[in-house]
């Protein structure tokens, strides 16, 4: 099958408009289904730090301190519902270098925690792969950058650290769009998969595959390197619905 120009197209030019400043170097409960916590694969270490939710906290609040969207904080922590959010719970939040103050909500004066109110949130903004399609970790690494705001950028994926020249693997099964390279992301990889969803695959050493190339999931793509912006050697991981970047960790099992 032979790769779609207009998508390619459409593809890099939204990552050079969103093309990511990588300089930061790594560094370093839940509630019952039926939202599970994010799996991180054996092997795989987490920056982040945990949080203890405070009297007059909500998620929401502890959420928009860290620069975390609130259902991605619920996602991690396996949180259905905002409300069940309980004075000692403990929240692991992922990026985060260190526990910071979060004010309470407005109104409290140091009575029981009220319930607080859910957030409203976009599904279509947060909303997790098809079952049919879910995707695997491109590798295990260490994975300290967090998607979302950086400073005054927009981090549009999820940074994994590791060693330079290790596999990196694809995500889905799919379709090779681009192989090349890419200002800020170095040497990119992109693969199309079904539902219109895309992956993509930056700084590497080597790439390993050509353009319409057909893959597997788990199959090498790549391997890490730190080519473009960036001060080591880790993989830029992005999953983009058409162009619009998601979370990445929303979509992994």
């Amino acid at each position: 099958m032979t790769s779609r120009p207009g998508l390619a197209a459409l593809a890099l030019a939204a990552l050079c408009a969103c093309a990511t400043d990588d300089r930061t170097a790594p560094r370093g409960h839940a509630t019952a289904p039926p939202r599970p916590p994010v799996s991180i694969p054996e092997g795989t270490d987490v920056a982040g730090v945990v949080h203890v939710v405070r009297p007059g906290q909500n998620a929401y609040r502890i959420a928009k301190a860290y620069g975390l969207e609130p259902d991605d904080l619920m996602r991690t922590n396996g949180i259905d519902d905002p409300r069940t959010l309980a004075v000692g719970q403990e929240l692991f939040v992922p990026g985060a270098t260190r526990v910071l103050d979060v004010e309470p909500a407005p109104g409290f004066a140091g009575s029981p925690d009220p319930a607080p109110v859910a957030p409203r949130v976009d599904p279509a903004a947060v909303r997790p792969a098809p079952a049919e399609s879910s995707f695997a970790w491109p590798l295990k690494g260490v994975l300290y950058g967090r998607y979302g705001k950086r400073g005054a950028r927009n981090h549009d994926g999820i940074d994994i650290a590791a060693p330079h020249g290790t596999a990196v693997t694809a995500a889905a099964d799919g379709e090779v769009l681009f192989v090349g390279t890419q200002s800020g992301y170095g040497k990119v990889v992109i693969l199309r998969h079904e539902g219109g969803l895309v992956t993509v695959y930056a700084h590497n050493s080597e790439i390993v595959v050509r353009e319409g190339d057909r893959v597997r999931q788990g199959q090498p793509v790549a391997k890490v390197g730190q080519t473009g912006r960036t001060t080591g050697p880790h993989l830029h991981f992005e999953v983009r619905d058409g162009v619009k970047p998601r979370n990445p960790l929303l979509y992994l099992p």
